[in-house]
């Protein structure tokens, strides 16, 4: 219990409220970096709800990896991702709509034990989802097109959910240093892909630092946090 003043806070719905804010920084920032240098970028009233989209998929995904919260609210954010991906705004433009609705269904089946989408192949596609919608919709909302160059851009971005979440996605503490340790050479790959710069030296030697974390510790008690603070700094360095 975090207490400020007379307010008393429950630390898991701080935690959860911290993470929400920080993946979604996460979601929108390689979109934002990569649309600023166009003159076609603007900011309109449709990304409204998308913030807000965002916001109720980072919550989904934090109570279902965590488990410290009841799993039915993991449905409740779930079902708020989905009404707002039905707004006018964003409904008119069929192709995100199914976007964004293709991001809440595989929600769906990561909040449901009876799917069995907690494994490494339920990983792949967890990084393949969060890096391919959102932040798809965002550059798409700005642009209004979508850039080939830019998909490719994300390429690390997939690779750092891949790198990251082994193991929110298994306890299987021997395998996960073996598949920490390809996930994280894929990494180290796609930042060396990029021009060399001290920002990717630096990116590089954090995955390295976090990886040798993996082997030592294995699953901690706040990986989530501990996620998404080493993928925002990891964002700011290559984006």
């Amino acid at each position: 219990m975090i207490r400020i003043g007379k307010l008393h806070l429950k630390r898991d719905y701080v935690a959860l409220a911290v993470y929400a804010i920080a993946q979604s920084i996460i979601s929108w920032w390689a979109a934002l970096d990569y649309g600023r240098s166009f003159q076609t970028a603007t900011f309109s009233a449709a990304q409204l709800p998308l913030i807000g989209y965002t916001l109720a998929v980072a919550a989904a995904v934090f109570i279902i990896l965590d488990r410290r919260i009841a799993p039915q609210w993991s449905l409740i954010a779930i079902g708020i991702t989905v009404a707002l991906a039905f707004t006018n705004i964003i409904a008119k433009e069929s192709e995100l709509l199914y976007l964004l609705l293709t991001c809440s269904a595989w929600l769906l089946i990561m909040a449901v034990p009876r799917f069995g989408m907690q494994n490494y192949f339920g990983l792949v596609v967890f990084g393949v989802i969060m890096t391919y919608t959102i932040p798809v919709a965002v550059f798409d909302l700005q642009n209004n097109y979508l850039s080939t160059t830019f998909l490719w851009k994300l390429v690390p971005m997939l690779a750092s959910y891949v790198f990251l979440y082994v193991s929110s996605f298994s306890h299987q503490r021997q395998i996960n240093q073996l598949i920490s340790a390809i996930t994280g050479a894929l990494l180290v790959i796609t930042i060396f892909l990029q021009p060399l710069t001290w920002q990717t030296i630096l990116a590089i030697l954090i995955t390295i630092a976090v990886w040798f974390s993996q082997q030592s510790y294995g699953r901690t008690r706040r990986h989530l946090m501990i996620n998404v603070g080493v993928q925002l700094i990891l964002m700011f360095l290559l984006y």
